[in-house]
């Protein structure tokens, strides 16, 4: 089971649907891995549920129910139009529906050496994409001007003597200096989840700055 988990109040956000889309994807990517984090969703969405019992009851169309029933009716069979499911390599179910491509056919592309990324859209201000770092490998030395979720899918990142792996989230923000490194073994695939850029400090990453510029 993951020893690193995401912060309550995150999912807290996630249950009453209050989370942005990238840390909503990033959540329930982790909850694959976590029964403890899928208990807490659980009774947060029960908690929502006993307050709305207690909101007043919403008047309804009289033909409400006779349309509902149509619209279900009218609806694709769910077994029989359903589409094979995608090789999803490492990857949980809730990131695969998001890429809506076998894992084969991600489009990696260069970041660093051993390191290469795939980059989601549609996430607005937040940076959200996939990491596949190469045993062995070192993203240089950065901070951050915002927060950054890190969840790991396989493999095991190391991070500041901490070791992360499948199911563990690391958050850091413009307190945080680090040089997260992949373990020997295997290939470490990670989500990211970014709200503000980075910013390389090490003393041969800094070109790195003017790069991104």
């Amino acid at each position: 089971m993951p020893e690193h988990l995401v912060p309550e109040e995150l999912l807290a956000e996630y249950a009453t649907g209050a989370a942005s889309p990238g840390v909503s994807l990033l959540v329930a990517a982790q909850l694959t891995h976590s029964p403890e984090g899928r208990r807490v969703v659980q009774e947060y969405e029960q908690l929502g549920g006993v307050v709305l019992r207690g909101e007043p009851v919403a008047q309804m169309r009289e033909d409400a129910l006779e349309n509902a029933l149509a619209a279900i009716d009218a609806a694709p069979d769910a077994i029989s139009d359903s589409k094979p499911r995608l090789k999803a390599g490492p990857l949980p179910a809730p990131v695969m529906e998001r890429l809506g491509i076998p894992f084969e056919d991600i489009r990696w592309r260069f970041r660093l050496p051993g390191v290469a990324a795939h980059d989601f859209d549609g996430f607005g201000d937040e940076k959200v994409s996939l990491l596949r770092v190469k045993p062995g490998t070192s993203v240089p030395q950065h901070t951050h001007h915002g927060v950054e979720m890190t969840l790991v899918l396989s493999g095991c990142l190391e991070d500041g003597g901490v070791e992360y792996r499948a199911g563990d989230v690391a958050i850091n923000d413009e307190d945080d200096d680090h040089r997260p490194r992949a373990l020997d073994g295997e290939i470490c695939y990670c989500l990211i989840v970014q709200r503000g850029d980075l910013h390389f400090t090490g003393t041969f990453s800094r070109f790195l700055n003017i790069l991104g510029e």
